[in-house]
């Protein structure tokens, strides 16, 4: 056999889409027991922007301070919660963590979701990938990372990285 991966050595990403937006509090809850999956390789939240100042209008430059902007712990990390969650999308290495992580979302999400197997985060370096982190050298087109998780979760329009936590080291997988 020649030395591609084959179909199976490929994470299975998943599309958690509740019908409803949620709550941090709910957030923080699935987003836990999510994490304590084995297997789980990454996160990634999409949602509504909750901006922390006016940007447009009578009261441009004024504060923001939306009751949903909060700070929640998701394993040993806390971040502020700066969106309002639609829709989870994770990665995991195998069927039966798949699996695992439909049961924690029945367990904690109090409403019908929507659970799709699919392709929905990069799995290769994108130009705002090498844009952002570099090369290693110009003949190797690897990106210089110590974590690779993050190909393909970069915003390029972000000012800064703030919004991109890593909750466990690879060896601790």
């Amino acid at each position: 056999m020649s030395g591609t991966a084959s179909v199976e050595d490929k994470p299975i990403q998943i599309r958690i889409f509740p019908q409803r937006l949620l709550q941090p509090e709910t957030t923080e809850k699935v987003l836990n027991d999510i994490d304590q999956v084995k297997g789980v390789i990454r996160m990634l939240l999409n949602g509504k922007n909750l901006p922390r100042k006016v940007t447009s209008g009578p009261g441009t430059g004024a504060d923001v301070n939306h009751p949903d902007r909060k700070i929640i712990n998701v394993g040993d990390c806390a971040f502020e919660l700066h969106i309002i969650v639609g829709e989870i999308l994770v990665e995991v290495e195998n069927e039966g963590a798949m699996e695992e992580v439909r049961e924690a979302c029945e367990r904690t999400l109090p409403f019908p979701f929507e659970f799709r197997r699919g392709h929905f985060i990069k799995r290769k370096p994108t130009l705002t990938d090498y844009g952002k982190y570099g090369f290693r050298s110009r003949n190797d087109e690897r990106i210089n990372l110590e974590d690779e998780r993050i190909i393909g979760l970069t915003d390029p329009h972000a000012k800064t990285e703030d919004n991109l936590y890593i909750t466990r080291k690879e060896e601790e997988r």
